[in-house]
């Protein structure tokens, strides 16, 4: 057996590379329940994502134009059809809910907006090690647009995420393990949020000498993008449910994202939304920062879900608590097996974020 692999510490990613075995593919752990409730939304798209969920691992041809890839990975050109780079999210309300409703919006900040609170991150990338626990004091504020990365529109507002500390949970970590992780204060994760609540352009920013823990300043941007939710305008109650298609990333990679969400409950001016979320690779590249260069840099298949609830407050853009689970897992062909039957590697992590911003 044979593996490339960070310090699983530092990194939260396992890349493990059979050396003379034949190819195995071990489906990614599925989240706690499914998310395959679209069927009342679009029953064309429930359709096609049910069948790529249970195609997924069968190897049969990608599916037809307008249907989600049985691999996990779009044909060249396909993944426009769904959605191009820069669009806005597409928004399918499926129903508005009952007695009383409540409007979500404004789902975009207004500049000056600021929150801070806490966000625990778990990180689970070897099934024979417990996942690592750090959690993260953060700022949340609100500023007007200014250039980023893959930036949409003027009408965006840029939200800036700076890490005020971290924290391990779990004892028995070396001194020098926690000191490394203290490098992260100071790093920022930026975005731009749309009118409709859209996240785009996630930037990472790290603090001096935090290039070691990068990865987890990665996972804390994705689990941003996981909680930052496109909402309709109308006003919403209970059993109110609507699905939002867009052009997302994760671990660098250029997805279309699936999301659906439901208002399960409203108290007061506290609703809980369950949001589930299906990712597809745009194309078979893989370019993941910090692997080395003998390591595979082709998909041959991919899987992306998950699934959590998030709390917000009437009037406020940014969950106030909540608790999403994910799971990745990705079939990567090996250097010079591009087009074979031969070995692969496999990546599989699990994440769980839990938030806290209620006291502020």
């Amino acid at each position: 057996m044979r593996f490339w692999k960070h310090d699983w510490l530092l990194l939260g990613v396992l890349l493990s590379l059979p050396g003379c075995e034949k190819e195995h593919h071990e489906k990614p752990a599925e989240p706690a329940a499914s998310v395959d409730k679209t069927a009342a939304i679009d029953p064309a798209l429930a359709k096609a994502v049910a069948a790529a969920s249970s195609r997924a691992a069968s190897g049969a041809a990608p599916a037809g134009s307008g249907e989600p890839p049985p691999n996990g990975i779009f044909a060249p050109g396909a993944a426009d059809a769904e959605i191009k780079a820069g669009m806005p999210p597409k928004i399918t309300l499926g129903g508005t809910g009952s007695e009383p409703r409540v409007a979500l919006t404004p789902a975009q900040p207004k500049p000056g907006w600021k929150t801070q609170g806490t966000l625990e991150l778990q990180v689970a990338s070897d099934p024979q090690q417990g996942p690592l626990p750090v959690s993260f004091a953060v700022t949340v504020e609100a500023q007007k647009p200014k250039a980023l990365p893959d930036a949409g529109t003027n009408d965006n507002v840029t939200m800036t995420v700076k890490v005020l500390g971290t924290k391990i949970g779990i004892t028995g970590i070396p001194q020098d393990v926690e000191a490394r992780f203290a490098k992260l204060k100071g790093s920022k994760v930026e975005y731009q949020v749309s009118p409709d609540g859209a996240g785009t352009g996630y930037h990472t920013e790290l603090a001096p000498g935090a290039e070691p823990v990068r990865d987890q300043l990665r996972q804390l941007s994705d689990a941003l993008a996981l909680m930052t939710l496109p909402v309709p305008p109308q006003p919403l109650g209970v059993g109110a449910f609507w699905m939002t298609t867009s052009r997302e990333g994760v671990f660098g990679l250029d997805l279309v994202t699936y999301r659906l969400v439901k208002v399960e409950s409203v108290a007061g001016d506290l609703v809980t939304l369950s949001v589930g979320t299906k990712r597809y690779a745009t194309s078979t590249r893989f370019d993941f920062e910090g692997l080395p260069p003998d390591a595979p840099h082709e998909l041959a298949e991919f899987e992306c879900k998950s699934e959590g609830k998030l709390v917000f407050k009437v009037g406020t853009p940014f969950p106030q608590s909540g608790d999403v689970q994910s799971a990745l897992g990705a079939s990567l062909l090996l250097p010079g097996q591009q087009g074979q039957q031969g070995q692969r590697g496999t990546l599989q992590v699990q994440t769980r974020v839990a938030l806290d911003f209620g006291k502020h």
